[in-house]
């Protein structure tokens, strides 16, 4: 991820335009300790499945990644100047680190990693994403996820 002063100019003017949001809802019960909890992994990469068919550059949607599927068949579909691939390319787990959440479910440090990861295309305005967010927030309850890891790119 670029830093904000190495960003296009017209770009930087735009991101810096956004309003942050605010959270008047706070957890209502006390967290898990992480060493029992499942984690699931959400990315804003604009990840897809080597067969799947391309979204568009503002699809709303979410894409799921079981962990049983390869990072060989990972593809980022996100597209921008300021996105620089070759990290992924190299190593898949530093956009998507489904190894990494593994190794930690190994050794304890969380309870489990989840069956299912997810990508959504990060370039999409969040309001427009709010319906498919509340669909995965579903998801994520019916398949026992604790908490989840934001991975913006």
């Amino acid at each position: 991820m670029p830093k904000l002063t190495d960003v296009v100019a017209t770009e930087r003017a735009n991101l810096e335009s956004l309003e942050c949001p605010t959270f008047e809802q706070t957890a209502f019960e006390p967290p898990k300790l992480l060493t029992e909890c499942k984690v699931a992994l959400i990315s804003s990469a604009g990840l897809m499945n080597r067969h799947d068919d391309n979204v568009s550059g503002n699809a709303a949607g979410y894409r799921s990644f079981p962990n049983a599927n390869t990072d060989r068949d990972l593809l980022v579909n996100h597209i921008s100047v300021n996105f620089d691939r070759t990290g992924f390319a190299a190593d898949a787990n530093t956009v998507f680190p489904r190894e990494r959440l593994r190794q930690l479910a190994d050794d304890g440090i969380i309870g489990a990693a989840a069956k299912e990861h997810y990508s959504f295309l990060g370039a999409t305005a969040p309001e427009e994403m709010k319906e498919h967010v509340q669909q995965l927030v579903t998801q994520l309850k019916e398949n026992n996820v604790d908490a989840v890891c934001l991975l913006p790119v």
